[in-house]
């Protein structure tokens, strides 16, 4: 009786005191993996993990391994042929599977991939039939079966313990490893021995399926067809709470702790969470996204994400997150809009409008029946809106206006009117309602029975108006996503728009497109992609305070929404996040946590609802998401990145394996430079929400890291020969990244750049000297004596030629001389001939002179001796002048000076006979007395004359005329 009261106060102590979880109204995200992605059988039995965060899975056709990305099944042995894998358990990089009568470990070689080494065969342990279960207790191994434990000592031995009938499973919890005998119950062993523990035959001849560790000195048991029990070390208990019945129903199979929670695995239901009150927090089931209803096992990794194995593939339950979702199997359509009132939930779709109650709605086994579809609702609900009066229910909808009454949807607008909006109170009064609609604006009234009706449609503008505030003016902001914004001013009675300000009139922005607007501590607030923006003064805008907290990203929100605990709900790049007041007024930006949302919202008609300060719900595509702020998630733990297959593209076949916890690599491999060609895959062990980038680097090829990316490969080709380093890390979307993981790997030179080829070149290059080098002097001896032969030919014909050259010279010369001596000759014949008929020439003329003088003499008149002398005057005048002497002058002119009288008419064809004979004077470099006498003029005249041949020449002044006549 004192074991019961005690029993009972502990659990009253556990029930007050057990920590709040939040409620979850929806199931957290499921990622579900069928045989053709994993590529192996259908049927998973054991899960485990190693330290470097890689999974692993004990699968019909073998071990799968998995690495966020890729999957990889280890290769085969003789003792795995068709022998089903049952177990697995991952201890210092050693893989430790279970089998049929089998049971051995996978070991790492120096490229990183696996080998099997079997222990049973190392050991000759006898047939056991399967090992279901591996555990590590101190420094041994415990591999269970039905037949019994066997204790691996590493190295040593292996110790077999028999089961006393049957042991149907074995648990490690707080330290202890506990197995149950079918006939002797609940057992722990101890010093390689099983003794019962107290309490434990309540468990003969039932199942025990999960033991799990409620305190270090609490443990609930979970049996399979007899719900929960508790251990508080002193005695055994049923442990009667929320959850036991329906676990009893589901039938437990399997189990684990998820943080502070408890995840079974049932063969009915799927995964069923319960917090430490034994409250159920989640079920997961096949119509729920879980794809199959009979869990083999369940797992939770380091990130706090559930791993179940299941009877037709593998699922993950991202559990360390804070947003869960109502869809898919709800089947309410795509969420828009959220209201609470009363004790109902409206959910406005796609759709039709839809309510639960809060009871159902808190309850983690409500199913779509629960979700009611208000009648006359269908079609698509935009907004939903609570009178702060009455507390009654206005929808925006596709089809106008409607109110709820009785849950029935009736409307309040007239036919005429589609799509309505948005709904506001009038400036300073409760009793009517503007409404933007898909053409302007209307008027609702609230008549003596606290209903809405319909009023009247505003004139004067016909723009849709999804987004409207009131301005402190009495004025009306609307923004349009396409044609920006207008601000309306209306008539006292609100009948007619008086004026509508556009773009055009306000100064401040540039890019009108993309606005809406919202509230924010009673201001309005403009939002854009270009900016957030408010009002300073009446026309004019100015970047709003709120920038500050989006300029780090560059990119704004496309909404903001400040909800009644003034803080701001902001959509951005398909996400969302808020902005949290803090007390000293200032805002903390959170969206890590809100990060499995990104692109799930509906683009362009974000929507929130805020529930509590702890609860809000967003429309997403395929229902509705919800937030937990409260929620226990670690956003920052640290993982790892993973070099999944480095290969040569020659030598497909051969993988290479690294992580980011290697501290050395033991192989350093060597390509052929025929064989540089590489492709890298790589990944990283981080199973939360959201994609991962990567950074690489290749050292001693590339100077820096890569820029971030979410592309998983690289590939190198043609690189030269030497030693490479490649580094790849990863980061998630909370700015966690990883350690570098490396490969080291060098690439040969071709064979005509090795070591042995440049020696040989050596050798080559030196033999190839000395070769050259005695040829060369070979061929310089052999050209020194045809040289020399050559030259005495060459000197021997050369003497011969002068010999020729000088007689043939001799003969030209007597040739010559004998010419000259002809030519003198016949000049001085020339000239005695002509001295001849100058002498004969004068003397007719001295006898011709002589006779007139004589018969002058004998004339004794005057007159007559006058005309004689006259006469022979002109005679003589006429002899001087005579041009056969010129023409005898001529020849022996052109004789001494070549050519000088046809050079000077070529030059100068205007000079006259005159000119031309004095020019031949001057050349002759006669003296003007001189000339003067031959030409029987007077010395002045020649001075006359030449200056005369000066200007025909065209001579300047300052040229001498001689030496110019000597250069022609």
């Amino acid at each position: 009786m004192r074991k019961k009261l005690l029993f009972f106060f502990f659990f009253l102590l556990n029930l007050f005191h057990a920590p709040a979880n939040p409620v979850e109204y929806g199931i957290f995200d499921i990622q579900y993996f069928n045989r053709r992605e994993y590529h192996g059988a259908t049927q998973n039995w054991n899960i485990a993990q190693a330290s470097n965060g890689l999974l692993y899975f004990a699968n019909n056709d073998g071990i799968l391994e998995y690495d966020g990305t890729h999957w990889r099944m280890f290769p085969g042995h003789p003792n795995l042929t068709n022998n089903l894998p049952r177990s697995v358990f991952v201890d210092d990089e050693k893989v430790y599977i279970g089998a049929t009568d089998e049971f051995g470990a996978y070991e790492k070689d120096s490229t990183g991939n696996f080998h099997y080494q079997s222990l049973t065969d190392r050991f000759n342990v006898p047939d056991m039939g399967d090992f279901w279960n591996i555990f590590k207790k101190d420094d041994q191994l415990i591999f269970q079966s039905h037949n019994g434990l066997c204790i691996y000592t590493p190295e040593k031995s292996v110790d077999v313990i028999p089961a006393i009938s049957r042991i149907s499973e074995a648990f490690m919890v707080n330290g202890m490893i506990l197995a149950h005998d079918d006939s002797e119950g609940l057992m722990e062993l101890r010093n390689n021995t099983l003794f019962k523990i107290p309490g434990g035959e309540t468990f003969v001849e039932k199942t025990v399926s999960s033991i799990l560790a409620l305190s270090n000195n609490r443990i609930v048991i979970g049996t399979m067809d007899n719900g929960l029990y508790l251990w508080d070390m002193n005695g055994i208990q049923k442990w009667n709470v929320p959850a036991s019945n329906f676990l009893k129903e589901a039938n437990i199979f399997c189990g684990t702790k998820a943080g502070e929670d408890f995840a079974f695995g049932t063969i009915q239901s799927g995964v069923v969470i319960v917090d430490s009150g034994g409250n159920i927090r989640m079920i997961a089931t096949k119509d729920k996204g879980l794809n199959n209803n009979t869990v083999l096992d369940i797992f939770t990794d380091r990130q706090k994400n559930i791993w179940t194995a299941l009877d037709n593939g593998i699922a993950r339950i991202n559990y360390n997150s804070a947003v869960s979702f109502i869809q898919g199997y709800f089947d309410i359509g795509t969420g828009y809009c959220m209201e609470k009132k009363g004790k109902n939930f409206y959910l406005g779709t796609n759709q039709a409008l839809y309510t639960i109650t809060s009871e159902k709605f808190r309850n983690p086994m409500k199913d779509r029946t629960d979700f009611h579809m208000v009648e006359a609702s269908n079609g698509q609900v935009w907004s939903l809106f609570v009178d702060e009066v009455t507390d009654k229910l206005l929808i925006g909808h596709n089809l106008g206006i409607f109110h709820i009454k009785n849950e029935k949807a009736e409307p309040i607008s007239p036919p005429s009117l589609n799509g309505a909006w948005t709904f506001r109170y009038l400036p300073g009064n409760k009793d009517m309602l503007i409404v933007g609609t898909y053409t302007g604006l209307v008027l609702l009234k609230r008549n003596k029975q606290n209903s809405w009706d319909y009023y009247r449609s505003i004139e004067g503008f016909w723009e849709s108006s999804r987004f409207i505030e009131w301005g402190s003016d009495g004025t009306l902001w609307v923004a349009h996503g396409l044609k920006g914004l207008f601000r309306l001013s209306f008539n006292e009675d609100y009948s007619r728009v008086t004026k509508v300000e556009t773009n055009d009139d306000f100064n401040g922005i540039s890019n009108f497109q993309g606005f809406s607007l919202s509230r924010i501590d009673d201001q309005i607030v403009f939002t854009s992609p270009d900016g957030i923006y408010s009002l300073s003064d009446e026309n004019s805008f100015v970047r709003s305070e709120l920038e500050a907290y989006f300029r780090e990203s560059g990119t704004f929100p496309v909404q903001l929404r400040q909800d009644r605990y003034h803080n701001i709900w902001f959509f951005v790049n398909n996400g969302v996040g808020v902005l949290r007041l803090q007390e000293d007024g200032t805002y903390k930006k959170i969206d890590n946590p809100l990060i499995p949302l990104k692109n799930k919202l509906v683009e362009g008609f974000e929507s929130v609802f805020v529930l509590d300060e702890e609860t809000a719900f967003f429309g997403i595509e395929d229902g509705f998401g919800q937030y937990s702020a409260t929620n226990d998630v670690n956003y920052y733990q640290p993982f790892q990145a993973h070099i999944r297959g480095f290969r040569s593209q020659k030598k497909p076949d051969q993988l290479f394996f690294s992580s980011s916890d290697s501290h050395s690599q033991k192989y350093v491999p060597t390509f052929k430079f025929k064989e540089n060609a590489f492709d890298i895959t790589f990944s990283a062990t981080w199973f939360g929400g959201g994609e991962l980038e990567y950074s690489t680097i290749l050292e001693g090829f590339e100077a820096d890291w890569s820029a971030w990316s979410n592309i998983q490969n690289r590939q190198f080709t043609r690189l030269p020969e030497g030693e490479y380093t490649f580094k790849v890390k990863a980061r998630n979307v909370h700015g966690v990244q990883t350690r570098p993981a490396s490969f080291k790997f060098v690439v040969l030179p071709p064979w005509y750049r090795t070591a042995w080829a440049k020696t040989a070149y050596i050798v080559l290059a030196v033999m190839l000297l000395f070769t050259i080098m005695w040829i060369t002097n070979r061929i310089v001896e052999k050209s020194r004596q045809r040289e020399k032969l050559h030259q005495q030919q060459k000197y021997r014909e050369r003497e011969e030629q002068l010999k020729r050259e000088a007689l043939e010279n001799e003969k030209e010369m007597i040739r010559l001389r004998n010419e000259k001596l002809r030519d003198d000759m016949k000049h001085k014949e020339k000239e005695l001939a002509n001295s001849t008929m100058h002498i004969i020439h004068k003397n007719e003329f001295l006898i011709k002179i002589k006779e007139e003088l004589q018969k002058a003499r004998k004339a004794g008149d005057k007159d007559v001796i006058e005309k004689k002398i006259a006469s022979v005057v002109r005679q003589i005048d006429h002899d001087i002048d005579n041009e056969e002497h010129w023409e005898i002058f001529e020849t022996h002119l052109e004789q001494v000076h070549e050519d000088f009288l046809k050079r000077l008419t070529e030059k100068h064809p205007n000079l006259t006979a005159r000119e031309m004979r004095l020019t031949a004077y001057l050349r002759m470099n006669m003296t003007s007395k001189e000339i003067a006498s031959l030409m029987n003029i007077t010395a002045r005249a020649v001075e006359n004359n030449r200056y005369k041949l000066r200007k025909k020449l065209d001579l300047e002044q300052g040229d001498n005329l001689v030496d110019y006549i000597m250069k022609i």
